[in-house]
This record gives C-alpha cells, sequence and structure tokens, in this order.
C-alpha cells in the first residue's frame, strides 16, 4: 500500500485553508483553487489531465478518455473551521488508487478517472452538493439569485455560467465516493469500513418569524409581537416532531434576530430548517408537524433530496473487496454520490471509521490505517467497476 504517497498528499491539502480554529476552503475561493492545484500537480505526475467544467468540477482523466468513466472521488470545499478529512480524504483515496491502478496498466486504465466536486457542502449560498446538482439537473437557473450573509450573488461568486455543465454526469459509467465515518457506528463494531446502503430523504428550508419591533421597556407583554418568541415555538416545534417519527431528525441551524437590539423587541427572526428521516414519508410528516404547530412561520424550501439505494453491483464490489472489515452502513448525510445514483449513474460510498464520531469539526479524524485499507478496498473495486460498467454504460 502507497502509505508515502497518501501521506504526502494529504498534508499537502491539509495544510491549505486552516485557520486557528480549523479549515475553511469556500467554494470558488482562493483556498479552494490552490488545494485543487496541489492535486492537480499530483494527479499530472500519473499522467491525468486536470480541467474543471463549467460549474467548478474538477476532472482528472486520461487525455483520451472522452465517456464511460469509471471514476472515484468527493469534494475540497469545507463548511467554516472543519475537520481536514471530511472531502479531501475522498478526493485523495481516489488519486492514489487510480494512479496505482494506472501503474500496474490494468484493462481499461484510461478509463479510470478522479473527480472533485464543487460546492459540496453548500453553506455559503445555501446550494448543498451544487456541483453534482448541477450536473444532473437539481438546481435551476434561479439558484443563481441566492445570497450568501454578505449579500453576495451566488451568480456573481460562482463561475459564469454553470448550467453549461449540466449533463456532464453522463460521462460516467460508475462513481465511488470514500469519505470519513460521520457519527460512531463503526468503532462500536469493531470494523474500520462501511459500505453505505442509503442515503437518507433530506430538506433544507428557510423559515421567517414577522413580528413587530417596539421599545423594550415600554411595550407591555400583552401588546407585544416578539418574532423570537415565535421563532423560539418553531425550534421547540422542529425538535417534538422530530422525536415524535421515528428515525427522524430535525435542526434549527442558523437563527437571526432584527433589528438586534438589546432594548428592542425583535421584528423579525430568520433561520434554517433541516430535516432528515429514512424516507421521504417520514421527513414530509415532520414538516407538516411543524408547519401545524408554528403556523405563523413561513418556509422556503432551499434544497430537497428524496435520499437513494445504492447500486447492488458496486456494493457487492465493496464486500468483496472489504470482506470482514467492513459493515452494511446507512447515511443521514447528504453526498455527491448520492446525487449521481439518483441520476441514473451506479455510484456506491465507502465509509472509513471516525473512533470518536465527530464531523464538520477541527476534531474529526480517520486513523491512517483504515484510509489505507480504504484505498486498498477502492482500488480492487474500481477494478471491478471497469469489468462490470462498459464504455457505453454512461
Amino acid at each position: 500500500m502507497p502509505v508515502s504517497e497518501f501521506r504526502e498528499l494529504f498534508d499537502a491539502v491539509a495544510a491549505i485553508g486552516h485557520r486557528d480554529r480549523g479549515w475553511t476552503r469556500p467554494p470558488w475561493s482562493a483556498p479552494l483553487r490552490e488545494a485543487e492545484q496541489v492535486v492537480a500537480d499530483a494527479a499530472a505526475r500519473a499522467g491525468l489531465a486536470a480541467a474543471h467544467d463549467a460549474a467548478g468540477n474538477l476532472w482528472l482523466t486520461d487525455p483520451a478518455a472522452r465517456d464511460g468513466l469509471v471514476a472515484a472521488g468527493s469534494h475540497l470545499d469545507t463548511v467554516p473551521d472543519g475537520g481536514a478529512f471530511d472531502g479531501a480524504l475522498g478526493v485523495v483515496a481516489a488519486l492514489v488508487a487510480v494512479t496505482q491502478l494506472r501503474e500496474a496498466r490494468v484493462d481499461g486504465s484510461e478509463r479510470l478517472a478522479v473527480v472533485s466536486f464543487a460546492d459540496e457542502e453548500g453553506w455559503r449560498f445555501g446550494t448543498p452538493i451544487f456541483g453534482s446538482r448541477v450536473l444532473t439537473g437539481g438546481y435551476d437557473r434561479d439558484v443563481l439569485e441566492r445570497r450568501d450573509a454578505d449579500g453576495v450573488r451566488l451568480g456573481d461568486a460562482s463561475p459564469s455560467d454553470p448550467f453549461a455543465a449540466r449533463g456532464g454526469h453522463r460521462r460516467l459509467a460508475s462513481f465511488v465516493e470514500v469519505h470519513v465515518e460521520q457519527g460512531r457506528a463503526l468503532t462500536p463494531a469493531g470494523v474500520p469500513l462501511g459500505i453505505a446502503t442509503s442515503l437518507a430523504a433530506r430538506s433544507r428550508f428557510a423559515f421567517r418569524c414577522d413580528g413587530a419591533a417596539n421599545h423594550a421597556g415600554t411595550t407591555p407583554m400583552a401588546e407585544r409581537r416578539d418574532a423570537l418568541v415565535a421563532a423560539a415555538r418553531f425550534v421547540l416545534a422542529a425538535d417534538t416532531a422530530a422525536r415524535a417519527e421515528e428515525g427522524a431528525v430535525a435542526t434549527v441551524g442558523t437563527l437571526e434576530v432584527e433589528p438586534g437590539g438589546s432594548n428592542v423587541v425583535p421584528g423579525r427572526a430568520t433561520g434554517t430548517l433541516d430535516v432528515r428521516a429514512p424516507d421521504p414519508a417520514r421527513r414530509d410528516a415532520v414538516v407538516a408537524a411543524i408547519r401545524t404547530a408554528c403556523p405563523e412561520a413561513s418556509l422556503e424550501r432551499l434544497a430537497n433530496d428524496d435520499g437513494v439505494q445504492f447500486d447492488a453491483r458496486i456494493r457487492t464490489a465493496l464486500h468483496e473487496a472489504a470482506g470482514a472489515v467492513a459493515i452494511d452502513l446507512a447515511s443521514y448525510a447528504g453526498h455527491d454520490a448520492g446525487v449521481l445514483q439518483a441520476a441514473g449513474v451506479p455510484a456506491g460510498m465507502l465509509f472509513v471509521r471516525s473512533p470518536d464520531g465527530v464531523s464538520h469539526d477541527p476534531a474529526e479524524h480517520a486513523d491512517e490505517a483504515d484510509c489505507l485499507a480504504a484505498i486498498e478496498v477502492l482500488q480492487d473495486t474500481l477494478r471491478a467497476c471497469l469489468a462490470t460498467f462498459p464504455p457505453n454504460a454512461g
């Protein structure tokens, strides 16, 4: 196993975007481009050409390759002050595995590719899994009008015409994504790897509660229309609704109050709601219960995903490659592999044990031995995909 190759490349990527607390590589930013260049330089040494599509997705392919790509990868952007492994592990593992297979001159190795998708985290503009969703038609052009916390328009921060990349997923015959575990299921099971069975159904909303701003001292309680009190009811309604639906989770991740004075009754409260469940029916039941419990809150759907079951052939290949060191694992997070699978690209995922179950935080971690085990499994799986998915499968 190429220990030095993995360590050198992973450390080089991890050196970029690190601040006092954690890692921050926003979409289409200078730190992200620097990380992509590190990966592109390593790919060039393996004979792979680097190119961005119109949405900003980075493709590393054989110069002679066109369609029918057997690909692996993930993303290099991060959440603010996130960890070093989420996304980056998948890109580095993919490149190391593909490089080794190309050096071994396995049959069809010219079809092997690595993809690093753009704006997977989606935190800046409320656009999760942007790059793969643009490819597969999951976003419309009106998404370009969304603005970040500083008022910057997505269409001004992203490449000039990201929708010119639509349909690009048809280049892929299959796709496998390695990702650090998000949760703590593998450590108690005593295995380093998890093979994804499915991704949960997910929805993300912006919510707003309107009231009337007024003086904190002179407005009697009986006459108040406090938007933050309404928002508090909304938060509690989300918590109650999710607890009542088996397997569901709901999170109010951001909350802003206007006008924001310590001596002013809040006139407006806005925030985000994230709801996930094993299937669309249970997700929708949670959302309906929240609406019923807090009708004064308005909801705007930002993203919607009905979840997916991963390709059985790729899951079989992963199990055959991993043997006893892997178990099945369902995921509640969103991933590019899930978007591709839903769009008809056979896809699979391999999770690498997170000893403490921490994700989206600088404490996020996976042991090097487990990462190397994942690369070995990925190599064998990509070899199987070359035989299973012919060039015209994409």
